[in-house]
């Protein structure tokens, strides 16, 4: 039997989190023309949620674009990737497609190339370089244009679009502002889970896209929704939860779809045999759980100066504490508030730390976990 708890990669279907209210909510915007910006920390399922979204609106006729910006790490390679998006949308690779999307991207060069496995898909190119601006307007045009054509609604959704602010120049996010303020027909996405960057973007006044969407936090899951989740996926495999039990896995996962997702799985693969969780099996499975992320928590130590490895580690064991008092710089030999100031700046800025009011907080909070049993 397959473990149904499914975590590390993007989940469909039955595994994916009921997330019945977001999902919703999103609908009803793409189907309005609302651009909407969604913010989360890492592994909370972002992307997993909006491609369930696409897969809904698709079936009531959208007209929907995914581009992944990780990748775009220049101006030239965003063409290149948001072209390659918008021609996948349309179908496999036919001397048919090939004409759309010539008559979509008029200066630029597709071809078709066929990957290791088989597969087609196009490749784009243009010449002479200096014709990157219309390039770039032809291609922004494209969705707009398609969806007026066959008179449906779009959607396009572009995940970490944080990474355009690391250009060489806002040139991108002008054109990108100026073009879609117009697109009445089409509901443009935009994911994002760098908090400094994406907060860069959309909350600087002096920046392109300051209120050009509405914003939506992604929370964590609702208690009754992990619980319902987990009740379900466990006793199609015939093994049984007490109450408490189920409780106490929504409590520890804290309402993270990940850590969630991977203490459960942990759970189903010692717990299955015996068919019955107690309280302890959780816990063990916890502590499991922090065991396998500490490689990358020690990764990520590694990487800090020693004044920053202190301070996570005094935040970890003393959360709601006042930072640049006195009692607490002395107790975990911190040195000057000033000092403690500008570790705080990059640790914010690395998006280890949140600052939520005057309180100073993990963005992972299974970090701080991990940290307070090391």
């Amino acid at each position: 039997m397959k473990n149904p708890f499914v975590y590390g990669e993007e989940v469909h279907g039955d595994a994916f989190w009921n997330r019945t209210t977001d999902i919703q909510e999103l609908a009803r915007d793409i189907h309005n023309g609302q651009n909407v910006i969604i913010f989360s920390a890492r592994r909370y399922g972002k992307t997993s949620l909006i491609k369930t979204v696409l897969e809904r609106v698709r079936k009531e006729g959208v007209l929907t674009v995914y581009a992944d910006l990780y990748p775009a790490i220049t101006k030239e390679k965003f063409i290149e990737i948001y072209a390659r998006a918008v021609s996948r949308s349309l179908g496999k690779p036919t001397q048919k497609i090939l004409n759309i999307v010539k008559r979509l991207f008029p200066k630029l060069i597709p071809k078709i190339v066929i990957r290791g496995e088989g597969d087609a898909e196009f490749e784009f190119d243009y010449e002479p370089r200096n014709v990157f601006r219309t390039s770039l307007s032809d291609l922004l045009q494209s969705v707009h244009k398609r969806a007026k054509e066959e008179k449906k609604a779009a959607c396009v959704v572009f995940d970490e679009f944080q990474e355009i602010v690391n250009y060489a120049d806002d040139e991108v996010e002008k054109e990108m502002r100026t073009i879609f303020q117009s697109h009445r027909n089409v509901s443009y996405i935009f994911l994002g889970s760098k908090k400094h960057l994406f907060g860069k973007l959309f909350q600087d006044p002096n920046r392109p896209f300051y209120k050009s969407g509405k914003h939506m936090p992604l929370g964590r899951l609702a208690t009754e929704e992990v619980i319902k989740h987990v009740r379900e996926k466990f006793s199609l495999s015939g093994v049984s939860l007490p109450k408490e039990v189920l409780s106490l896995i929504a409590q520890r996962g804290e309402g993270h779809p990940y850590y969630t997702q991977l203490l459960c799985h942990i759970l189903w693969d010692e717990c299955l045999e015996k068919k019955l969780i107690t309280p302890k099996d959780v816990e063990n499975a916890l502590n499991k759980m922090l065991k396998r992320e500490g490689e990358v928590y020690e990764t990520v130590l590694n990487a800090l100066t020693q004044k920053q490895k202190q301070l996570l580690v005094a935040l970890a064991l003393e959360p709601q504490v006042k930072v640049y008092s006195d009692p607490f710089l002395d107790k975990y030999h911190l040195g000057s508030s000033s000092s403690i100031q500008k570790a705080l700046q990059i640790l914010i800025r690395k998006d280890l730390l949140d600052r939520e009011n005057d309180q100073f907080v993990f963005q992972d909070s299974f970090f701080a976990l991990w940290l307070q049993k090391r």
